[in-house]
């Protein structure tokens, strides 16, 4: 099936809502009822192929709030103390980046609030921007606001 999406290796899934379920099970689950998407405050929860709900970074981030969740009554997306809401970070391209091209841009430094995104100084140059994998939450709050659409989250 995925092959028909274009996806000739099997490998690409959607990116869901935080704490969905696995895929397998997630796309048995989900009633693509909507609900996860009229709950979410910062809409990027968005409808995709059959209705179910996909994550769309273009114009907001995720809060973690967990509407989406308390919204979702088949349990398609459960969340818990001991579960992430997903695992998924952002990834810079250096190619389209205008930092790595000598143009000072902090577009995506200033609203990472988990601080995930480093500018170290660069001697003889600017800084350019650095992704912690270990920091970053995945949250998307970069990628709206590159000027470029140089950063992906995945």
């Amino acid at each position: 099936m995925q092959f028909l999406r274009g996806d000739f290796k099997g490998k690409e899934s959607p990116l869901r809502p935080p704490w969905a379920i696995d895929e397998a099970l997630f796309t048995e689950t989900c009633t693509n009822c909507g609900d996860c998407i009229s709950a979410c405050p910062t809409d990027i929860i968005k409808p995709a192929r059959a209705n179910f709900p996909v994550i769309d970074f273009s114009a907001s981030e995720c809060l973690f709030c967990g509407d989406c969740t308390a919204a979702c009554q088949p349990k398609a997306l459960l969340r818990s103390p001991q579960r992430e809401p997903w695992s998924i970070k952002a990834d810079i391209n250096e190619k389209t980046c205008v930092t790595f091209q000598g143009v000072e841009c902090r577009g995506c430094y200033d609203p990472c609030e988990a601080r995930a995104i480093k500018m170290p100084p660069r001697l003889g140059g600017i800084s350019i921007p650095l992704v912690s994998d270990t920091d970053c939450t995945g949250c998307g709050a970069c990628v709206s606001v590159c000027p470029v659409d140089a950063i992906s989250v995945h």
